[in-house]
């Protein structure tokens, strides 16, 4: 009787660590196969990528994007900014409405785009892009009937430095015409996005 107990034991343990093996050897076979290979290289892919993405996430980078432009008609004065008065995009709060101006929040290179379109047919009218008081480009409508002039190009901005549009200081004759102003028309706009922060 001692015996069969003995031989029990000894069989159960056998079976055991004979089930152990083939579980370990049908990991290793699946593990190696091309399709099961590629769902674990996949995964652990996905897993390394989620990982970057929570990383960059937590870095806080920052995103500054932001579009405006006149709904309303708006009669230009001497070295007055314009005021684009409808906010479609101001991701970061960047773009102040009640005065025109686009402060950096951060350091970096900016792309800046502006339009223009005057209600007046026949006149030359200039618009200034300023950079902390100081030009950095120019508008100029044409002669013609519905003529629009635009520009966009990158701008190294230092953070707090201010970008608006203003009438030309070189053009009083653009003081008493008209910008066009229409909701969703961006006849008149003025947008900005930071391309790269440093």
């Amino acid at each position: 009787m001692f015996g069969f107990l003995i031989a029990t034991r000894y069989f159960r343990s056998l079976s055991m660590n004979l089930f152990t093996v083939l579980v370990v050897l049908v990991a290793v076979i699946c593990c190696n196969s091309p399709c099961f290979g590629r769902d674990i290289i996949k995964s652990r892919n996905e897993h390394l990528l989620f990982n970057q993405v929570g990383s960059y996430l937590r870095t806080g980078r920052r995103i500054v994007a932001f579009t405006a432009e006149l709904s309303i008609d708006t009669k230009l004065g001497t070295n007055q900014a314009v005021v684009y008065n409808e906010v479609l995009l101001n991701k970061g709060n960047a773009y102040n409405r009640f005065h025109g101006h686009f402060t950096a929040p951060v350091r970096g290179i900016y792309l800046l785009s502006a339009s223009m379109l005057v209600k007046q047919v026949g006149k030359h009218i200039l618009l200034d892009m300023v950079h902390n008081g100081v030009t950095i480009a120019v508008l100029r409508s044409g002669s013609y009937y519905n003529t629009q002039s635009s520009r966009s190009f990158p701008v190294m901005l230092q953070r707090g430095d201010q970008v608006w549009m203003r009438t030309s200081s070189v053009a009083a004759s653009s003081v008493g015409y008209t910008l066009i102003g229409k909701a969703h028309s961006m006849y008149n706009s003025f947008s900005g996005v930071l391309l790269n922060k440093f």
